[in-house]
């Protein structure tokens, strides 16, 4: 893969992309046939970055393959020099070469004879001289020499000199052409300067001058300089101007979109017709000349290979458009991630008001804002006037869409942010999604990293094996969710689940999400009962009583829903009774065993198993009531059973709502429960507060169950 593009000026026809050959070769003949130049002068006039320098190069060709023996070439790279002696200098001795070299004898020590009346009105600055190439001047520096006197002999004047220079180059059957490009990197007055030494010094019989610049700007300087002269001064100079011709808008596209593929890869098929929409909305109005094809060109040569594959390459080339040529906007994108990703809610602001795009567009010019808003609403839907539901953003989200904030900051940090896994790893996951050890290795290794937010990294393992479910093999899906669901209660932490207030999601959440992605249009629900019986069997217990009261939930009537249709039912109703013997028998071994008391998900399990018993707490009741006279058995209910609520005062009749949610212990008991003894229970409690074989923690948290179990028995529980 190429990884820079190179900025300089083309050289031959072959590489010529914008077809401005056929303008170079026209004007090259041109030259060939002018007759008896006098100081003749052609300009080439062009903007900044249009490719002036590349159709000079192409002319010159152009020339040499005339291969024309009257005509010399010569090049005043007027740029080198900073300082109007310094370029008069540079001028004459350019000049005193081209002609030296060809006439010899016949114009000997014309040209510097010449020079007399252009410099000895004025010291010459001797850092000036020492910025030229080595030549008859080269060796003068510094105010030691009398410059005017030792190296201009004295005697004929300065119009004899010039008559006599003139005389010899009418009598020569050949011309010489002085291609002086770059002007526009000089200053104002530097630039002038060469154009009064074309006018003045270089108005000679056989020569003539290749002047290349950028017209709107030389104006511009003539204008402050001479107010006077406004746009006479350059026709004084000029003979025949002529404007370069702007490249077709599809030829910069397609070199754009080139340069896009070479670097970054094709869009999938699938992506086309939104990578199209969003390059001629975006991209395509910024490129308007071959230098801004060049520099887009070299920026992502450099910006994509530290996020290649892990990002969108659409909304890539649109932002690093924006980067280079809308910069103001560029950044109030980077700088509200919260107003430009995801969907429209409720609590939007403004909606679908213009006025959406205010904080956005506040560094942009008035004229662009149109063309801005439109980037916008490409790259964010949210921006849009159409409203989305949220199962869009879980599309986006497998396209690796900067819309979405999971992946937004990829895009501006140029690496990975922690919330999202490379491509190459997805790739990865979804290969060897049938390797149980593979996939259990891998998500066991997600546990045990910490990200900035204080989660691991299993929800985002999560979330991207959903994202990207319907690439997995359909033969893969069994084997692969056997390893996920035998490792649940291992990888499932208290910090990776979403907390405070609305918060929703945990790992056994995202279990449901996945499984459903897995198997949702891919497989009959006899398809999915064979599949999950068979990945049940070894099933972690809090997963296995999590899967097994979702899949019953599906076929149990309830006045406030309508009963669940098959096809969306975990499994079919037949299977039910297996998978809730299954269930019990996980939760009567680890009742045996003693690790059912421990686990985190106890009290949940304990409101299952009277649930899988068909309300029957017989089982369960007895097997608390053995707790009861073990304290740290104790300790380890009450620990179960003590909860969290978030409330949020809204405001009203002249108070200010809160900004945040305020946290609450809660008792998860009611004095009813079918799955223990309230009554003994809490007497129990009440006795083990003094009991020695506690810690002060195991104490503590006693204390804190009863104090919020008599809240919810006043009433005081939010």
């Amino acid at each position: 893969m190429r990884t820079y593009f190179n900025d300089s000026p083309i050289e031959n026809s072959e590489d010529d992309e914008y077809g401005i050959t056929p303008f170079a070769d026209a004007l090259a003949k041109s030259i060939l046939n002018l007759e008896e130049p006098i100081g003749t002068t052609i300009a080439l006039n062009g903007p900044w970055g249009s490719g002036k320098s590349s159709a000079v190069n192409l002319i010159r060709s152009a020339l040499s393959n005339a291969n024309d023996p009257r005509l010399v070439i010569t090049e005043f790279k007027c740029w080198w020099y900073r300082g109007e002696e310094a370029l008069a200098l540079a001028f004459l001795q350019n000049l005193n070469a081209v002609l030296g070299s060809t006439l010899k004898d016949k114009v000997k020590d014309l040209v510097p004879r010449l020079g007399r009346g252009v410099l000895q009105a004025g010291p010459i600055i001797g850092p000036a001289i020492a910025l030229t190439p080595a030549g008859p001047f080269a060796g003068f520096i510094g105010g030691a020499f009398d410059f005017a006197k030792r190296f201009f002999p004295e005697g004929d004047t300065l119009e004899a000199i010039f008559q006599k220079l003139a005389e010899v180059l009418a009598e020569q059957d050949r011309r010489f052409l002085v291609v002086i490009d770059d002007l526009d990197r000089l200053s104002p007055d530097e630039a002038l300067a060469v154009f009064r030494l074309v006018k003045s010094v270089g108005r000679l019989p056989n020569v003539m001058y290749l002047v290349v610049f950028d017209r709107q700007l030389a104006e511009k300087a003539v204008s402050e300089r001479y107010p006077s002269e406004g746009p006479h001064f350059l026709e004084k100079i000029i003979q025949a101007g002529f404007e370069l011709p702007a490249p077709l808008p599809t030829d910069l596209n397609n070199a754009v979109l080139a340069s896009i593929s070479e670097i970054c890869g094709s869009p999938n098929e699938d992506q086309i017709v939104r990578f199209m929409n969003v390059f001629y909305d975006v991209v395509a109005p910024y490129i308007t000349s071959p230098r801004h094809v060049s520099r887009f060109q070299n920026a992502i040569s450099v910006t994509w290979p530290a996020i290649a594959g892990d990002i969108n390459s659409a909304d890539f080339a649109a932002l690093e458009t924006l980067r280079l040529y809308e910069p103001g906007l560029f950044s109030a994108i980077k700088s509200n991630k919260h107003l430009v990703c995801g969907t429209q809610g409720q609590g939007d602001v403004n909606g679908n008001d213009q006025s959406r795009f205010d904080v956005l567009l506040r560094e942009v010019p008035e004229d662009r804002h149109e063309l801005a808003a439109t980037a916008l609403q490409r790259l964010f839907p949210r921006l849009e006037e159409m409203g989305y539901t949220g199962e869009w953003v879980s599309e986006w989200s497998s396209e690796r869409r900067v819309c979405v904030e999971a992946h937004f900051d990829t895009y501006f940090r140029l690496s990975l942010s922690d919330e999202v896994l490379s491509a190459t790893q997805i790739d990865e996951l979804i290969e060897k999604a049938e390797d149980r050890q593979f996939m259990q290795s891998a998500f066991r290794e997600a546990s045990k990293v910490e990200r900035r937010t204080g989660q691991s990294m299993v929800p985002v393992y999560l979330d991207e094996l959903t994202t990207n479910g319907k690439r997995v093999e359909k033969a893969k899906v069994e084997p692969l969710l056997g390893a996920l669901f035998e490792i649940h209660d291992e990888i499932d932490q208290k910090k990776d689940a979403e907390s405070g207030f609305m918060a929703m999601a945990n790992t056994s959440l995202r279990y449901h999400w996945l499984i459903r992605r897995l198997t949702r249009d891919r497989f009959t629900i006899q398809e999915r009962t064979q599949v999950y019986l068979e990945a049940t069997k070894s099933a972690a217990l809090g997963w296995l009583v999590d899967f097994v009261s979702s899949a019953r939930e599906d076929y149990q009537e309830r006045e406030d829903r309508q009963l669940t249709r098959e096809e969306d039912c975990l499994t079919t109703e037949a299977a039910l009774p297996e998978l809730t013997d299954r269930a019990l028998n996980a939760i009567r071994s680890a009742a045996v065993k003693g690790t059912l008391l421990g686990h985190q998900d106890l009290l949940y399990i304990l409101h299952r198993w009277v649930d899988f018993m068909d309300n029957d707490s017989s089982e369960v009741r007895a097997w608390t009531d053995e707790l009861l006279a073990n304290p740290k058995a104790l300790v380890a209910l009450a620990q179960a059973m003590t909860g969290q609520s978030w409330s949020m005062g809204m405001g009203g009749f002249g108070s200010m709502g809160d900004r945040v949610a305020k946290r609450s212990v809660t008792a998860q008991i009611r004095d009813d429960t079918d799955i223990i003894d309230a009554a003994a229970f809490r007497e129990a409690l009440e006795t083990v507060q003094d009991n020695d074989a506690l810690t002060d923690e195991e104490r503590e948290s006693v204390r804190v169950f009863l104090e919020a179990w008599d809240r919810k028995r006043r009433g005081e529980d939010d």
